[in-house]
């Protein structure tokens, strides 16, 4: 039996999914070096598939005086029943302030807004404060659409319609990833995607 042939790609940086965290780790690396290669994969159509698109709630965040990182990173364990990695809830809790004005500022997400003009945050499920920022009941939709629109700013590539099949071993060392073999679902194509930094979005 014959092994397929396959091309083979190399650049810095493969990200595997275009949901927020694939879509916003692109933005952040450009914006960190532009002048690095970055590759994004979707097996979908980008910038329409992936989980955050069918987000409709909102994001939970610290905002208001009355409220505190303290009290959202309880609601986030005792939502949680405990089992959270609290070092990571606290990350989550910590970062996202900034990661709002982020979004904002950034990709140019637009959140609803009190008459006031401050971001309106409402009620949702675990939490002991209004904390929840949305845009109507589509903030997933705003969200991946304005930072699509970002990607396509920028010079980064994306690979449509490729899914992942395997991640790659760098040679001599088995614990260490370089790159993925990717297939062009159009196509039936194989691609061999070499590369220094391969991040997991999935």
């Amino acid at each position: 039996m014959s092994v397929p042939a396959y091309q083979v790609r190399k650049c810095d940086i493969l990200i595997l999914g275009s949901g927020g965290a694939g879509l916003l780790v692109a933005l952040a690396a450009c914006e960190e070096d532009p002048g690095l290669e970055i590759l994004i994969a979707v097996k979908g159509l980008f910038g329409k598939s992936g989980c955050t698109r069918m987000v409709q709630g909102g994001y939970n965040v610290a905002l208001s005086e009355n409220d505190s990182i303290g009290n959202h990173f309880m609601d986030t364990v005792r939502a949680g029943a405990w089992l959270n990695d609290q070092d990571l809830a606290w990350q989550l809790v910590s970062r996202a302030p900034g990661c709002v004005r982020r979004l904002e500022t950034l990709c140019g997400a637009f959140f609803d807004r009190s008459p006031e003009g401050e971001i309106h945050q409402k009620a949702f499920a675990g939490q002991s404060f209004d904390r929840t920022v949305h845009k109507s009941d589509l903030t997933g939709l705003e969200l991946t659409n304005r930072a699509a629109e970002q990607i396509a700013r920028r010079e980064i590539s994306v690979l449509e319609e490729h899914r992942a099949l395997s991640l790659l071993p760098a040679a001599g060392n088995g614990k260490r990833v370089a790159g993925a073999m990717v297939l062009d679902i159009r196509s039936g194509a194989l691609i061999a995607v070499n590369v220094k930094c391969t991040l997991l979005a999935t």
